[in-house]
C-alpha cells in the first residue's frame, strides 16, 4: 500500500506543480453570488490554470503578489450561465423549421442549413455576449457531433455537450429525404436500441428521444420504442432526455426512466402524483416556456423583440423572421393567413408557466432552457426571455439564477465542475453591474464574461465575428410599390391617426416599432404597448386632429412639424416627428415638443 501511494504521489506532482506555476488572476472587490448561498460582498476570486484557486471575502483569500488584478468593485459575480436545451443545426430564423412551416421554395433547406453551419462562429460568439458559458445542445444531425469539437477549437465560445439525432416515435414527412437528418424514427424496439448504439462511437454526453403522439392515439402504443431506447442507452451508461409535451406522455417517459424532460407539460395542469414520481426519480425538469410563445410571435407577426435581442441577436436571422410582411400571400399555407385574418395575437403560455411554479415548489431540479434555434428564439440573447416567464410564472431570481447555474450542471451531472464559484470548478464568471437578486431583468448588465479562466469585455465579444445571409428566392417576395414609399406610409399613419381608426394607424408601424423622446431615452416598444396607449387617447379625445406645417422627407426618414389640436383639455401642441421608415413600415419614431 506504501509503494502504491509513492507511485501515485510521483505521478500526480508534475501535475500539481504545472498547476502552482500557472499565472493567476484575481477578481476582487466584487459580491459573491452564489446560487442558494449568501452574497459575499467584496469578494477574492483566484483564477488559475482555467479553474477557481479560490474564492469568498477579500479577508479570507490571500492575492498573490505577482496575480493580474480585475477590479470588479461595484460589481457582481456569479456563475456563467447555463442553457441546457439549444439546437445549434437551427439558426433561430424563419426558415429553421420546414416541418412546422414550409418555405422550402424560398430558402431550400439545404441552403438553410449551410448558413447555419457556416455561421456558427458568430453564433458562438452572440452565446458567450449573453453570459451563457455552457450549453446543452438537445440533438440534431450526426455533425452535431463537429459543433462540439469546433467549439472546443474556437477563440470565443461556450461549453458545448451534445447529442446526435433525436430517436423518434414518428418523423415529419417534411424532413423524410435528408441525408443526415435531426430525426431517425424506430418502428420497433430492436430498431430504437440500434440508433443508439450507432450514436455511441461519437461519444454523446447523452441520448435525446422525441416521444410524439399523434392526436388521437395513446402514449401506450409507442412505449416499447421509448423504454428501449432509455435501456440501452443506460446500457451503455448514457442518461437520456425526452421530448414529452402531455402530461400523460410525461408520466410514461418517466415511469421508462427518463432522465430529464426538455421542455414544460402544456396541455393540462401536473398532479400530485406527477410531481412526487420526478423527485422520487430524480428527474431534471427543462421549462423552456419562450419557444412556444416565440413561435406565436413569428407567425402573428407580432416579433416584440426585447432588448437583448435586438442588441445581440444576429441581424441577418432577424431579418428573416420580418419576411412573413414581404412573402406574396399565395407562398404562404392558408393556416397562417387565417391567423391573421382572425387578428390572431401572441398568447402567454399559460399551463405550462402554472407547471413551471409547480415543479419549483416541489423542490425538483429546474435546469433553464431556451430551446434555441426554433423560429424566433435567438441563439444567447434569447435566454432572458425565458428568465423574464419564469419570473412571471412567480419564481423568485433567487431560484431563476439555481436554475440557471446550478440546475444544469446537474442536468449534465458536472455540477463539481460547473455551476457554482468555487474552488476547483471552472472559472466560469459572468460580471453584472446590478444586483441579479433584487431583479431578474439584471442578469442580462453584463459587464465582462469569464468562460475556463478567458476574460472577455463584453462589447468585445461579438465584433469580428463572421456572418452568413440567407439567399432567398427573390420571386417569392411582395414588390415594394409607391404604397410603401416612407412619405406613403406616413401619410396613411397621419389619416388614420385623424379619423381615430386604432387599427388602421397601427397598421403602417412594424411589429418592434420603437418610440423615442429626441435625445432621450426609448419610451415605447412594440405594438401592443402602442395599441394601448392610442385606443386610450383617440378614446378620450374624439376631436384629435393632427395637422402638417411642414414636411421634409429625406431617404427613409420623414420629418413633420405637427400641430395638434382637439384635446379635451383644451390645448394645442406643437411637435417635430421624426419617422423612420423600413419596409414599408414605420420602424423607428423620435418626437420632441
Amino acid at each position: 500500500m506504501k509503494r502504491l501511494l509513492v507511485a501515485l504521489l510521483l505521478v500526480l506532482a508534475p501535475v500539481f506543480t504545472a498547476a502552482a506555476d500557472e499565472p493567476v488572476q484575481a477578481i476582487v472587490g466584487g459580491t459573491l453570488v452564489n446560487p442558494g448561498a449568501v452574497a459575499v460582498p467584496d469578494a477574492v476570486v483566484l483564477v488559475r490554470g482555467g479553474r477557481i484557486a479560490a474564492a469568498g471575502a477579500r479577508g479570507e483569500v490571500g492575492i498573490p503578489a505577482d496575480a493580474s488584478r480585475i477590479d470588479a468593485t461595484g460589481k457582481w459575480l456569479v456563475p456563467g450561465y447555463i442553457d441546457s436545451h439549444v439546437h445549434f443545426f437551427q439558426s433561430g430564423g424563419l426558415y429553421s423549421r420546414p416541418d412546422v412551416l414550409d418555405l422550402r421554395d424560398v430558402v431550400p433547406y439545404e441552403q438553410e442549413i449551410a448558413n447555419t453551419q457556416a455561421n456558427l462562429g458568430d453564433t458562438f460568439r452572440r452565446t458567450l455576449r449573453s453570459g451563457v458559458t455552457t450549453v446543452v445542445d438537445m440533438g440534431g444531425p450526426m455533425w452535431n457531433f463537429d459543433v462540439r469539437t469546433q467549439a472546443m477549437a474556437a477563440q470565443a465560445a461556450p461549453r458545448v455537450f451534445v447529442t446526435g439525432p433525436l430517436i423518434s416515435t414518428w418523423k415529419p414527412p417534411v424532413l423524410a429525404d435528408l441525408a443526415d437528418p435531426a430525426i431517425l424514427a424506430a418502428a420497433s424496439a430492436e430498431e430504437a436500441r440500434a440508433l443508439v448504439r450507432a450514436q455511441a462511437p461519437r461519444k454523446p454526453d447523452f441520448i435525446k428521444i422525441w416521444y410524439v403522439v399523434p392526436h388521437g392515439e395513446t402514449p401506450d402504443r409507442y412505449l416499447p420504442v421509448v423504454r428501449a431506447a432509455i435501456d440501452q442507452a443506460h446500457a451503455l451508461g448514457l442518461r437520456v432526455a425526452v421530448h414529452a409535451l402531455e402530461l400523460e406522455t410525461a408520466r410514461a417517459a418517466v415511469l421508462a426512466g427518463a432522465d430529464m424532460l426538455v421542455h414544460s407539460v402544456e396541455d393540462k395542469p401536473v398532479d400530485a402524483a406527477f410531481l412526487g414520481l420526478l423527485k422520487k426519480n430524480g428527474v431534471v425538469y427543462i421549462p423552456t416556456a419562450a419557444s412556444g410563445e416565440s413561435y406565436e410571435r413569428v407567425f402573428t407577426r407580432e416579433l416584440g423583440l426585447t432588448r437583448e435581442e435586438q442588441a445581440w441577436g444576429n441581424p441577418d436571422v432577424i431579418d428573416t423572421l420580418n419576411d412573413l410582411w414581404r412573402l406574396v400571400p399565395a407562398e404562404l399555407p392558408g393556416w397562417l393567413r387565417q391567423q391573421w385574418e382572425q387578428g390572431r395575437k401572441p398568447a402567454r403560455p399559460a399551463i405550462a408557466m402554472q407547471n413551471l411554479k409547480a415543479v419549483q415548489d416541489a423542490g425538483i431540479v429546474i435546469a433553464t432552457g431556451t430551446d434555441a434555434g426554433n423560429p424566433g428564439t435567438l441563439p444567447g440573447a434569447s435566454y432572458f426571455r425565458e428568465l423574464d416567464l419564469m419570473a412571471e410564472a412567480g419564481l423568485t431570481p433567487a431560484q431563476i439564477l439555481t436554475n440557471s447555474t446550478l440546475g444544469g450542471a446537474r442536468l449534465l451531472g458536472r455540477d463539481d465542475e460547473l455551476g457554482s464559484i468555487a474552488r476547483g470548478k471552472f472559472a466560469d464568471i459572468v460580471i453584472l453591474d446590478a444586483d441579479p437578486l433584487a431583479d431578474v431583468a439584471n442578469f442580462s448588465r453584463i459587464v465582462a464574461v469569464m468562460k475556463g479562466g478567458e476574460y472577455f469585455p463584453a462589447d468585445s465579444i461579438i465584433e469580428g465575428a463572421p456572418q452568413a445571409s440567407t439567399r432567398r428566392n427573390p420571386q417569392a417576395f411582395r414588390q415594394p410599390g409607391p404604397e410603401d414609399q416612407p412619405e406613403a406610409v406616413v401619410q396613411r399613419q397621419l389619416e388614420a391617426y385623424n379619423a381615430g381608426d386604432v387599427e388602421a394607424f397601427l397598421a403602417t408601424y412594424s411589429p418592434e416599432v420603437e418610440l423615442f423622446t429626441l435625445g432621450g431615452e426609448r419610451n415605447s416598444q412594440g405594438l401592443e404597448a402602442m395599441r394601448a396607449t392610442y385606443a386610450s387617447l383617440f378614446k378620450a379625445n374624439p376631436d384629435l386632429k393632427c395637422e402638417i406645417g411642414k414636411r421634409i422627407v429625406q431617404g427613409d426618414y420623414v420629418i413633420d412639424h405637427e400641430h395638434l389640436t382637439g384635446l379635451a383639455n383644451g390645448t394645442a401642441i406643437d411637435a417635430v416627428a421624426i419617422y423612420e421608415v423600413k419596409r414599408g413600415k414605420i420602424r423607428r419614431v423620435w418626437f420632441t415638443p
